[in-house]
Parts: C-alpha cells; structure tokens; sequence
C-alpha cells in the first residue's frame, strides 16, 4: 500500500467515523411493511397531502422539479403532512439538476421543542451526507437563537453540534438520478443511496415519537424528485 493511500485512508475514516461509537448494521427494509404515501407524480398538481413553503416549483414530464422563489430568502420546501410516526423509511429518487443540495428533514407540525419543529435531517449533496439530529443539535432552541444571533456557543453548545451530526464523503454525479433512502430505527438514522448504506447517526432527537411531517428541500435550482415512498413498520 502506497503511503499517499494510507494518508487518504486515513483521512477518510477520521471524517467520518468520530461521531458515534461502533458501526451499526444497516437497519433491515424488511422492518417496514406498512406503505403510508406514494407518490410518482404522474398528475399535473400536488395532491392535498403536500405544501409548498417559498417554492417555484413544477411538476413536469412526471418530475417534481424543486425551485427556490425568487427573493424568497428561504429554500423551497416541499411539505408532506403524514399520520405520526416514530420508525419510518423515506425512499425518493433525485438528480442534482443545478442545485448544490437538497435536505430531507422529518418534522413535527406545531412542536415547540426545537426552531418550526425541525427533529432530524439528512442532507445530500455530489460531494457529501450529512445526517443531523436538529431536535437536540442545531436547531436546538437555546442554540438556534444563539447562532442566529451570532452569538458565541459555550464549549458545551459546541460539543453539542459536533456530537448530533455525522458527514460522510461521496460523489455523485450532476444530471445523473438516485435512489436516497433514509430509515430511522429509535434513535439511530441511516441513510442509503442505490441500496448501499452510506452512513449511520444514533442521537436522541432522532427517537422522537410523534414525527409528522417530511420536507423535500431545495436551496436554488434545482433538484428533480421522483417516486417518493413513505413506510413505517
């Protein structure tokens, strides 16, 4: 072995292995039997289950193809109000079509807990994974106003961030579509892409029980979605 491999190696594994202690085994698609929504988008309009927050967005040719509103100074966030559920699989098809990322977020309508009800996250994009539990993380209330504030954290806050997020490298190619899968198993979430576990986050925001809304989010423009699927056990 080369030692510019070694070097890489190494790197790669103190990028993405500190957060959480061992290894989990991928959590089974097999844990989750019951299909609560599908969506393929072969209608021309979103169907009532769905909302758009600052959005541009389109449905065409079968494609959600998510956009920001101009000056709308947030990213456009497509909302899907579901039955609540703790344990869930979130299975979409993207493609990077101009956007730099997209975040797949679970929420809970009107919970006061933590900033518009964020719990857990997984953001995508062609070079990295980031899984993040918010709940108690970043958009942890105390937290959130403090960084919004731009306040500085304590060293305690800052721990704090670093221990309720994980970052996996990929590379994705742009125009080029894939299946993103997150399942969330009590307080571990694993996301997928084409099948292939990519990385693991086990944080306690992660086990809230009451999760009942998905978020397919887009800064800019623009990512394509297909074939969303909601399943729980």
């Amino acid at each position: 072995m080369s030692c510019i491999r070694s070097v890489l190696i190494v790197a790669c594994l103190a990028f993405a292995l500190p957060v959480f202690a061992g290894a989990p085994e991928a959590i089974s698609g097999d844990d989750f039997k019951k299909q609560i929504f599908a969506d393929d988008f072969s209608k021309p309009k979103l169907g009532k289950q769905w909302n758009l927050y600052k959005s541009s967005s389109v449905i065409k040719d079968g494609v959600l193809q998510g956009v920001e509103l101009k000056d709308g100074g947030h990213a456009a966030v497509h909302q899907l109000r579901t039955e609540p559920y703790s344990d869930v699989e979130l299975k979409v098809d993207l493609k990077f079509a101009g956007s730099p990322s997209t975040n797949l977020t679970f929420n809970q309508h009107k919970f006061k807990g933590s900033h518009a009800g964020h719990l857990c996250r997984v953001v995508v994009s062609p070079t990295k994974v980031t899984l993040r539990d918010g709940k108690t993380g970043v958009f942890n209330n105390a937290i959130f106003k403090k960084r919004r504030a731009k306040e500085k954290l304590t060293a305690e806050e800052q721990a704090t961030l670093k221990r309720t997020q994980a970052v996996y490298p990929v590379k994705l190619e742009k125009d080029k579509w894939y299946t993103v899968t997150v399942r969330i198993k009590g307080d571990l979430m694993q996301a997928f892409i084409d099948g292939k576990l990519i990385g693991s986050l086990r944080s306690p925001g992660i086990a809230h029980a009451t999760k009942d809304k998905i978020g397919l989010v887009t800064p800019k423009q623009s990512i394509h979605y297909d074939n969303v699927s909601v399943r729980v056990p």
